[in-house]
C-alpha cells in the first residue's frame, strides 16, 4: 500500500487518479474477486435452525426473534411509539425515516435527534441491543423526539422516482450523494415536522461521513444543527488494521471492475435467508464461530466486550445493501491520504464532473457546528491516529473522547455489553446540560 505524506497534498491526489488499466486488473485478480462477490449475491436458500430462540445468555434485554423484524417491529414490540415518514430527495429517491415523538411532555430546550447508521446497515443500527441499552430507546425514555434515518439503498430505501433498483443508474451513487441529497431532505423534514430550528446529529461511522459532506459542501446546513455527535467517524481511513478493509483498498478498482462486468452494482443487499443461515452456520452458543472471527478481521476483536446474541442478531439486519461505487469511494480515502470526492478513471471524466483533472477535497474549516468526537483504540476500521488528525483540522470540536476500554473496537460503538456505560451516558448527560 502506498504511503502518502499529508503535507504533499498534489501527489496525494495524484494517487487518487487509479493508475492502471482496467483490463488488465480485472485479469489479474479475478480470483480473489470471485471469492469476494459469491459474497454479494442474495441468498436463495432458507435453512432451517434445530437451536430458534434457543435462550443464548445475554446481558440485553432481547431475544434471537429480533434479528427476524424490521425497525418499526422492533419499536413496537419494546412497546415505543411509532411514526413512519416518507421523504423524496432533490435527485428522487425516495427514503424512510422513523419517529420515536416523545412518550411525555417534552422540555421546551430539548430539540429532535437525528441518528444516522452505518456502511452496510440500517436504522436497526441504534435498536439491536434492546430497551435501557440501545441509544433509541435511551433518547425516547429521557424525552427526547428521535428520528431514525435510513439512506439511499439500503433494505428499507429501494425505490425512485423514476429509476429501478435492477438498474445500473439507481446504484450510480457514493456516500458523496447521501450528504448532499438524502441528509437536507431528511433534516428539512424533521424541522418541518416539529417546528424546530435546530436539531442534535448523531452519526456512526460512515454516518458521519455523509455529516461532512452536507455540512462542508451545503454550509448552510451547519445552522440547523445544535450539536453533532460523531461515534468512529470515517472521514481518514488510512490508518487500517483491517486485512479485509485493507485489501478491498488495495484492489478497489477490480473489484469494482469485476462486479460492474457482471452486471452487479449493488453489493451486501439484505436478504431475509441470511439470518436463517447464520443461525445454522454459527449458531450463537459458539463462542468462536467463523462468522465471529469474520467480523474480528473487520472491526477488531473483543471476546470479552462482546454479547454474543447481540452480535448474533445483528446478521439479521446487516449487511442491509450499499452500492459498489459507495464501497470504491471508501477505498479511494485510504489510498489518497485524504478527504475528497470521488474520483473517476480517466481524467476527462474527472474534468467533466468538476472542471478539474483531481475530484475536489472537501472543506472541512467550512463545517462550523459543534461537533464531539468519540473514537476508541481497538478500532480496525477507524483507527485513533485517523479522528486525532481529523479533530485537528475540524474549527468547532467541543470534546475528543478517547472510549475508556482498550479493547472496545468498531462495531461496539452499537452493540459492545457496556457502550452506554462508555459512550451512550456521556452524550445523554451532554444533551441534558445544553
Amino acid at each position: 500500500m502506498a504511503v502518502v505524506r499529508y503535507g504533499n497534498a498534489a501527489a496525494a491526489a495524484a494517487q487518487c487518479i487509479w493508475p492502471y488499466r482496467w483490463s488488465a486488473v480485472c485479469s489479474s485478480w479475478w480470483p480473489y474477486i470471485l471469492v469476494l462477490c459469491t459474497l454479494t449475491l442474495p441468498l436463495r436458500v432458507v435453512a432451517r435452525s434445530s437451536d430458534a430462540f434457543g435462550g443464548y445468555p445475554t446481558v440485553f434485554s432481547i431475544d434471537e426473534e429480533d434479528g427476524m423484524l424490521e425497525t418499526s417491529e422492533l419499536i413496537r414490540k419494546y412497546g415505543y411509539p411509532i411514526e413512519q415518514h416518507e421523504i423524496t430527495t432533490a435527485d428522487g429517491y425516495i427514503l424512510t425515516l422513523t419517529r420515536i415523538p416523545p412518550m411525555r411532555t417534552k422540555s421546551d430546550h430539548f430539540l429532535p435527534v437525528l441518528l444516522v447508521h452505518g456502511l452496510f446497515a440500517s436504522s436497526a443500527d441504534f435498536l439491536i441491543i434492546g430497551p435501557n441499552n440501545s441509544l433509541a430507546y435511551l433518547l425516547a425514555d429521557q424525552g427526547h423526539d428521535v428520528w431514525l434515518a435510513d439512506l439511499r439503498g439500503n433494505r428499507y430505501c429501494r425505490r425512485h422516482t423514476n429509476l429501478s433498483p435492477d438498474s445500473r443508474e439507481f446504484w450510480d451513487y457514493t456516500w458523496h450523494e447521501m450528504g448532499y441529497y438524502d441528509l437536507p431532505a431528511t433534516i428539512d423534514h424533521v424541522l418541518s415536522v416539529t417546528g424546530a430550528r435546530r436539531l442534535h446529529y448523531i452519526g456512526y461511522s460512515q454516518g458521519t461521513t455523509v455529516f461532512f459532506v452536507l455540512a462542508s459542501t451545503r454550509p448552510e446546513y451547519n445552522a440547523k444543527v445544535a450539536r453533532m455527535y460523531a461515534l468512529s467517524p470515517a472521514v481518514y481511513v488510512q490508518q487500517v488494521r483491517s486485512p479485509i478493509f485493507r485489501w478491498l483498498a488495495e484492489n478497489g478498482p477490480a473489484v469494482k471492475c469485476f462486479l460492474d462486468a457482471v452486471g452487479m452494482w449493488q453489493v451486501l443487499p439484505h436478504n431475509r435467508a441470511q439470518y436463517a443461515l447464520q443461525r445454522t452456520l454459527c449458531p450463537a452458543r459458539i463462542a468462536r464461530s467463523v462468522c465471529v472471527h469474520l467480523i474480528e478481521q473487520m472491526v477488531g476483536p473483543n471476546p470479552n466486550g462482546t454479547d454474543r446474541l447481540a452480535q448474533h442478531i445483528m446478521a439479521g439486519h446487516n449487511p442491509s445493501g450499499a452500492s459498489s461505487k459507495q464501497l470504491l469511494h471508501f477505498a479511494q480515502l485510504n489510498r489518497c491520504g485524504r478527504f475528497q470526492q470521488f474520483a473517476y478513471e480517466r481524467t476527462d471524466q474527472n474534468l467533466a464532473h468538476y472542471g478539474r483533472e483531481q475530484p475536489p477535497a472537501y472543506n472541512l474549516s467550512a463545517v462550523t457546528a459543534p461537533v464531539a468526537l468519540f473514537y476508541a483504540l481497538n478500532d480496525w476500521m477507524v483507527g485513533p491516529a485517523n479522528v486525532v488528525r481529523l479533530a485537528a483540522e475540524l474549527p468547532n470540536v467541543v470534546s475528543l473522547t478517547e472510549v475508556q476500554d482498550p479493547h472496545f473496537n468498531h462495531l461496539d460503538f452499537v452493540a459492545a455489553k457496556r457502550v452506554r456505560a462508555l459512550v451512550y451516558d456521556s452524550i445523554l448527560e451532554q444533551l441534558r446540560d445544553l
